[in-house]
């Protein structure tokens, strides 16, 4: 009830500052009002890599994953703030400040992985100039519609992610007779986490504008996934490195370091005990950098955008008409076409390579699983180095694990990659002209070897050839290639679809119930096969069960495969889950 009294409330605000605006710029604001609708939906869609159906339960999920580690944080601290009820105040302020440095931390972070999911369609396309340019709308009006739309699901997520993790650490840090300022603390610990997470998420904006009008939308485009792939790392890694790091740097920053007060959370995180009560000069002093770079970022977002608009309109429609294959992706086909004999596969292949590469939108999903895999292999080094076992030089199992983990993530890239469709009205020729489903499964264990398996095993090839015995250099590229076939099989057993050429529904099941099956996989394909291959480096017992074990593994997945597939032809489009369903009784409605 109340959420619909502020909806009409904020509604009827509206219309009034509409009511007071001259005839031009009333219509200038409505239009803004009806794009901004659009553009969020837009933003939405690119965020969970759905164009083709409704993205908002898909995306609340994906918010709730995100919101519940500085939740999940925060309630842990519940025996912690019980227990230091009569330690010296120096030391519950040490704590507590480490422990807003990491909301503050985690908070900039998040903003960053959502400005990389955004990245591409925070500009229009030629496709979304072709429409609007035809219609009475101006360049400046359809690009503050398309920026007001990237403040708002900033935002919001920035609320989201932020607000329950206050609520929460706030009401157990008071336990604490020294913290018994709630209003103040709650207060202070919402503006430090959104507005650090509001200034990287302006920031990131400015910088998408200056990389469209400088770099152009090719390098742009790089820019995102690399920050995509950046923002992975980092979110991941914040949980292994952060707490060990925090001691120090809140030493530093109490004492006035120069250099801590050049480290942007420490600004927001002074913001945090400014507002709390905490007196210190060196507090106020970071606090008022945080205000004014939060000001800064936030204005100059808006010339950024809007006083290049019309000309990056025109450049996006001249860019259209202008677009072209790149040469490796000429290359990668023609090899194609030349090696492989049965002429479907080749089409699949060749379309299913192009439009990988060619698709920014599927490149920033490989830049995420990338970057899990980079996440993972470094936290795994650094376990391993603190044991001091981790020795590079000689074949053993955590360094045959880390092309392991590569090949997982990448391939587990692709599949999902696989599932979006670059484009739903080019799938055409292959409705017209149906390959079988083997041709189609064919195809894409071709594309995921040549873009999975294929650059891994080179790459350990490279890295080891100077450090092992040669022998031991191919033999365990060949047990990597043979796993890497293994994980393919087993991610594509039931699949039954032309690679981006179907319709995908996101689906929830994935973010509540499968990230633990595809953790459980992981170690045992990663780890557990590692132990295995060192074994058989050093036995040929080892080694012949190794191959016979992934031998009969990928038959008996084949067979599987085969017996699900019965009856079945190629899935072209989505099945939803309260859609009405034909009885396909008539051939002429298929």
């Amino acid at each position: 009830m109340t959420g619909t009294r502020l909806r009409l409330a904020f509604s009827a605000a509206i219309d009034r500052i509409e009511q007071v605006l001259p005839p031009g710029g009333r219509r200038d604001f409505r239009q803004f009002r009806l794009l901004s609708r659009d553009a969020i939906r837009r933003l939405l869609d690119t965020a969970v890599f759905s164009r083709e159906s409704d993205s908002a339960e898909f995306g609340i999920w994906m918010l709730a994953l995100i919101a519940t580690p500085p939740a999940f944080f925060a309630a842990n601290q519940i025996f912690l703030y019980s227990a230091l009820k009569r330690a010296p105040i120096e030391v519950v302020e040490r704590i507590s400040l480490g422990h807003r440095l990491f909301f503050v931390v985690y908070a900039m972070l998040a903003s960053a992985l959502l400005a990389a999911l955004t990245w591409e369609a925070l500009f229009p396309d030629g496709s979304d100039q072709e429409v609007i340019g035809t219609l009475p709308v101006r360049a400046h009006t359809y690009a503050a519609s398309r920026l007001g739309a990237a403040i708002g699901v900033g935002a919001a997520f920035s609320v989201a992610v932020n607000v329950p993790a206050s609520v929460i650490y706030t009401m157990i840090a008071a336990s604490h007779p020294a913290l018994r300022n709630i209003p103040g603390l709650l207060t202070g610990h919402i503006l430090a986490t959104m507005m650090g997470s509001l200034a990287v998420y302006f920031t990131l904006l400015t910088v998408r504008g200056l990389a469209a009008v400088l770099l152009g939308v090719r390098l742009g485009a790089w820019l995102g996934a690399v920050l995509q792939l950046v923002s992975v790392v980092l979110l991941v890694e914040v949980f292994f490195f952060l707490p060990g790091v925090l001691g120090t740097l809140v030493v530093a920053m109490l004492n006035g370091d120069p250099r801590a007060m050049a480290f942007p959370p420490v600004w927001f995180a002074s913001i945090h005990n400014w507002i709390g009560g905490n007196t210190r000069a060196v507090v106020a002093s970071a606090s008022q950098t945080g205000v004014a770079v939060f000001a800064v970022s936030a204005l100059l977002t808006v010339p950024v955008y809007l006083i290049p608009a019309k000309w990056l309109g025109r450049r996006a429609l001249e860019r259209k008409s202008r677009e072209q294959t790149a040469t490796l992706v000429q290359l990668i086909v023609t090899a194609i076409r030349a090696l492989i004999l049965r002429a479907s596969v080749r089409a699949i292949a060749g379309f299913a390579i192009a439009s990988l590469l060619r698709s920014r939108r599927h490149l920033l999903v490989l830049a995420t699983y990338f970057g899990l895999a980079i996440a993972t292999c470094v936290a795994s080094i650094l376990i391993i180095e603190v044991h001091g076992t981790f020795l590079i030089d000689t074949p053993s199992s955590w360094v045959l694990a880390l092309p392991l983990v590569f090949q997982f993530f990448l391939v587990m890239g692709l599949r999902s990659s696989f599932r979006i469709p670059t484009d739903m009205q080019a799938n055409w020729p292959f409705r017209l002209s149906q390959p079988s489903l083997p041709d189609a499964l064919n195809a894409s264990v071709l594309v995921m070897a040549i873009m999975a398996m294929l650059p891994i095993a080179a790459i350990s090839i490279a890295v080891t050839l100077p450090l092992w015995p040669i022998a031991d250099v191919f033999r365990a590229a060949g047990l990597q290639l043979l796993s890497g076939l293994l994980v393919i099989e087993a991610a594509l057993l039931h699949w039954s679809k032309v690679p981006f050429a179907c319709e995908h529904v996101p689906s929830t099941d994935s973010l509540k119930i499968w990230w633990l099956a595809y953790a459980i996989a992981l170690y045992n394909y990663a780890f557990t096969l590692s132990d295995w291959q060192a074994a058989a480096l050093g036995s040929t017992f080892a080694m012949t069960s190794y191959l016979a074990a992934c031998a009969l593994a990928i038959v008996i997945l084949r067979v599987i495969r085969y017996r699900h597939w019965r009856g079945q032809s190629l899935q072209f489009d989505a099945v939803y889950p309260h859609a009405v369903e034909r009885l396909n009784l008539s051939g002429a409605l298929n």
